[in-house]
């Protein structure tokens, strides 16, 4: 299934500029490493943008750690910081730096925030970034090497309640989809069970929690796609 750079648009009252396109292909296993942005002023007033390219990293469960979310120095962003007037139109590139092939699907956040600026007569088209924002898209950068995915069981564990746990790890160079994922233990299929949040991307581990009698083994633990 190929990645996709994925648009995460959240409703903010006022927001003042938009960002796409909502899906976006570096089809990375035929060399392609450049893709584009648009971002759209919306509102009345000028607005600077700036757009930054950080590591995307998951917790166990499959949910983005936004704490420490840490700067990469993968891509270059031109232009990265943007003054946009009222009904302006202004595109992006974003550029992927390595000169070696891409062996394993990979995914990145792109942050594009609008950031507070004096403008004046003195000072009119230059930008001064702030710290504070009003308006932040997130969007995943998604590197597409068309490898097929698959999981390896690690561990399981009873919990509380009737519910077991189970470990697997992507040992592929592929990501596996997780939306229509189900789990066979042993004759028994279950679709209920988190752990769905994003795709599982090559060398990333995931748990899944779900309702069983018992922990289960490697030999009975088995999954496919609706």
């Amino acid at each position: 299934m190929p990645l996709l750079l994925i648009l995460l648009c959240f409703s903010f009252v006022g927001a003042s500029f938009t960002i796409s396109p909502q899906h976006l292909i570096l089809k990375v296993n035929t060399g392609e490493k450049v893709g584009w942005v648009e971002l759209t002023h919306t509102g009345k007033a000028p607005i600077a943008v700036e757009l930054t390219v950080h590591e995307r990293i998951l917790d166990l469960d499959g949910n983005l750690i936004n704490d420490s979310l840490r700067k990469s120095d993968d891509f270059t962003v031109y232009p990265s910081q943007i003054l946009l007037y009222p009904g302006n139109r202004v595109k992006s590139q974003v550029v992927l730096k390595s000169k070696e092939r891409i062996n394993a699907d990979k995914a990145y956040i792109l942050y594009a925030k609008e950031t507070p600026f004096n403008f004046s007569k003195e000072n009119a088209g230059k930008v001064s970034v702030g710290l504070s924002m009003t308006v932040n898209y997130q969007t995943i950068i998604a590197l597409e090497t068309d490898k097929p995915g698959s999981l390896k069981f690690v561990s399981s564990k009873a919990l509380n309640y009737g519910n077991i746990e189970v470990i697997v790890e992507n040992n592929s160079s592929g990501r596996v989809p997780v939306k229509r994922l189900y789990i066979m233990a042993g004759n028994k299929k279950i679709t209920e069970f988190t752990g769905k949040e994003n795709s599982i991307m090559p060398g990333q581990k995931r748990r899944f929690t779900l309702k069983h009698d018992k922990p289960l083994t490697e030999k009975e633990f088995r999954y496919d796609m609706d």
